[in-house]
């Protein structure tokens, strides 16, 4: 529950600040680079919802898709510096993109100031029921016995999720398992569902449903602890593979010239809606936990350190975009 002293100093940011900083002054735009539906526009809708409560001012969200996240960030690098225009950006965006595209049109750290984290969505393996196996160690051990027989599916060349499924290969020791890129996370479950691939490892807000539908078979989820939502899955390291940790997330980021204290305003308010007991549950429900502590500082070294992670798995697969 919210603390009265955090609630008094959230107020007293936003409320009590001298004319000349009164923030905010009109509308928030939040800036998705990903069209209407997916996770981290749902993430956004719901804290812009909150959000808005907080401060007492509507927070817009406004959809940019396109060129794996440019369009929305440069949409954004654009904007007046002043706070009130952010992008909701995600692990695919600022992570894994800086990682495996040569030219990406941005640069994710130096366009931008770092405001605050959002929320985590782990990453699970899931496994067609026909495959027949039941433990992640029974399932990389038959994989390793049939060497060459079998792929899995991504969500596209480049993807998080096909980084995540090269990690998996490496930590496995699974050199010759091979990559099916299919246009996106719904057809690469698809694929899993009529077994045409082994596996696939997708956010848990898309393949819950699924999970506990029993249509498909979870052997281990990305994730430090078991999530709540899916209890019986066990982590990596549980399952016998420790060393794979999959995750993805959303942050805010502000133009890069943002003044500083227009940052640490923006960041209480929705570090005090993120610590709201309502929206906690609500974003849980789409399967992503809020990160409701994160200060700029923590969230610009978070960035900087998942590039870096990022870029070892891509480096080590010898994963390279062209555009």
């Amino acid at each position: 529950m919210l603390s009265r002293r955090l609630l008094l100093a959230a107020g007293a940011s936003l409320v009590t600040a001298p004319a000349a900083s009164a923030f905010p002054e009109r509308p928030l735009r939040f800036v998705v680079p990903f069209a209407p539906g997916g996770s981290t526009d749902v993430a956004a809708r719901l804290l812009a919802e909150a959000l808005g409560s907080q401060i007492g001012q509507t927070v817009v969200v406004e959809n940019r898709a396109g060129a794996n996240g440019a369009v929305a960030s440069e949409a954004v690098i654009r904007a007046e510096p002043d706070g009130h225009v952010l992008l909701v950006a995600s692990a695919s965006t600022h992570g894994v993109n800086p990682a495996v595209a040569r030219r990406l049109g941005f640069d994710p750290v130096g366009d931008f100031a770092a405001v605050t984290m959002i929320g985590s969505t782990p990453l699970v393996l899931v496994c067609p029921l026909g495959f027949g196996e039941t433990t992640l160690t029974g399932f990389t051990d038959r994989l390793r016995r049939e060497s060459g027989r079998h792929s899995y599916a991504s969500a596209g060349a480049g993807s998080i999720t096909h980084l995540a499924g090269e990690l998996f290969k490496l930590k496995a020791g699974l050199p010759d398992l091979v990559h099916v890129p299919y246009r996106g996370g719904g057809p690469a479950m698809q694929a899993v569902l009529t077994g045409e691939v082994a596996f696939t490892i997708e956010s848990v807000a898309s393949a819950a449903s699924l999970i506990e539908g029993g249509r498909v078979r979870a052997l281990a989820i990305g994730s430090k602890a078991r999530h709540p939502g899916l209890p019986d899955v066990p982590t990596f390291a549980e399952a016998g593979l420790p060393g794979v940790e999959l995750a993805t997330w959303n942050m805010l980021l502000a133009p890069r010239s943002t003044p500083a204290g227009r940052i640490e305003q923006i960041g209480v308010a929705v570090r005090a809606a993120l610590a709201t007991e309502a929206l906690r549950t609500r974003l849980a429900a789409v399967g992503t936990t809020a990160i409701a502590d994160a200060s700029a500082e923590a969230t610009s070294r978070f960035l900087a350190a998942e590039i870096a992670a990022f870029r070892a798995v891509a480096e080590a697969a010898r994963i390279s975009l062209a555009d």
